[in-house]
């Protein structure tokens, strides 16, 4: 067994052989982290198609082949996470009969400094019997910064991010005739679980399934609307054992069906990846639970959060995420590699905050800190 690379270069299964499942969702989650280049074809916002009056076959896309250009690899894979390892992703993809029908188009990538909106989406048609569309929603990357903005999506709704989401999945989905299953890693997945309980009915219906790969949860208000208590059974969630983004506001209960806790080779933080978990012939390979660390931060996080406004969370998120800026580096991979030098001037940060909020964000650091050596154990009840 291996990471999703390994599973496609060694299983030839297509699709009539081995149905459409979680590793294959977190292989085009990942993929959708790709910069695409020019050859793939735009969204286009504004007034969608109505499905009545037009063919699949309008939206124009190109086969996944038509991403292997190695002078533009770069440009699509040099701000995501180990660019070689999702070279050889999609290269794998592509060699791969399971893959080789898969297109790719609807591309948007936008950013905007004012309302801090980065939101980038894809939908990839699986060519299959059933004509499925996955519509994949791009994560945030392995920066402190992007980390910020998945906190802030956990405790405040809408983001910009959120309402991109549901405005590009209804007209999406409003110019494909088939099938439509939705996805993201990491904020990615996020944004599908909210954009799927949030499109019209009609489109909620022929949504398969809704696939949140270590992605953050949400208040008990959004769980309490129709919206999403309509596709709640479509709902499949899956974390690392030391996840910390995926199991902000999250409990068991919440999700019809719990969540898969994935078996992962990255090292505590670092399991969040999604090129780290482990995959055996369609199957992610379950850790024994998440570890003690990862479930005392989550009920840290969580229980303070819970008790406060927007307004008092919002400030706790910058202050907190200003201790773990102050160790003087851009991403929390080199953050805890170098743990022990960057912790005085975190503490030091923290000294001029509020003491109630001041302790929390300790016990914060410190679970960082402890997960990012942890291994895993048990879930505990």
């Amino acid at each position: 067994m291996g990471n999703i690379t390994d599973d496609i270069r060694e299983h030839f299964d297509i699709f009539a052989e081995l149905p459409f499942n979680e590793p294959d969702s977190l292989a085009l989650s990942q993929l959708a982290y790709a910069r695409m280049p020019n050859n793939v074809p735009r969204y286009q916002a504004g007034s969608p198609i109505s499905i009545e009056s037009t063919e699949q076959s309008s939206m124009p896309m190109v086969s996944i082949r038509d991403l292997l250009r190695a002078e533009c690899y770069d440009a699509m894979f040099g701000k995501v996470w180990s660019p070689q390892m999702n070279v050889d992703l999609l290269r794998a993809m592509c060699e791969n009969p399971r893959w080789r029908t898969l297109r790719v188009g609807e591309y948007v990538d936008e950013f905007d400094p004012e309302t801090t909106k980065q939101f980038s989406a894809c939908a990839f048609a699986l060519g299959d019997e059933t004509n499925t569309l996955y519509v994949a929603f791009r994560g945030t990357d392995s920066s402190i910064i992007g980390w910020k903005e998945d906190f802030t999506m956990a405790f405040r709704r809408p983001v910009a991010s959120q309402e991109s989401a549901t405005e590009y999945l209804t007209n999406v989905a409003r110019r494909w005739n088939g099938p439509i299953m939705v996805g993201g890693h990491s904020k990615g997945g996020n944004l599908a679980v909210y954009a799927a309980a949030c499109v019209p009915v009609e489109i909620q219906d022929r949504i398969t399934a809704v696939f949140s790969h270590d992605g953050p949860g949400f208040d008990d208000d959004f769980f309490a609307l129709p919206g999403f208590k309509r596709i709640d059974n479509k709902v499949h969630k899956s974390v690392p054992g030391s996840s910390i983004i995926g199991m902000l506001f999250e409990t068991r209960e919440q999700l019809s069906d719990g969540y898969t806790v994935v078996s992962s080779d990255g090292i505590g933080i670092m399991q969040h990846f999604a090129l780290h978990w482990q995959v055996d012939h369609g199957r992610f390979v379950q850790a024994e639970g998440l570890t003690s660390s990862a479930q005392y931060l989550a009920r840290t996080v969580n229980g303070w959060m819970a008790k406060y406004d927007d307004d008092h969370r919002r400030k706790f998120i910058e202050n907190l995420f200003a201790i773990f800026e102050a160790g003087g580096y851009r991403t929390f991979g080199e953050l805890t590699s170098h743990l022990t030098q960057a912790l005085p001037f975190m503490l030091a940060a923290a000294r001029n905050i509020d003491a109630q909020d001041r302790d929390v964000m300790i016990e914060v650091v410190k679970g960082f800190a402890a997960t990012a050596a942890s291994a895993v154990l048990p879930v505990q009840q």
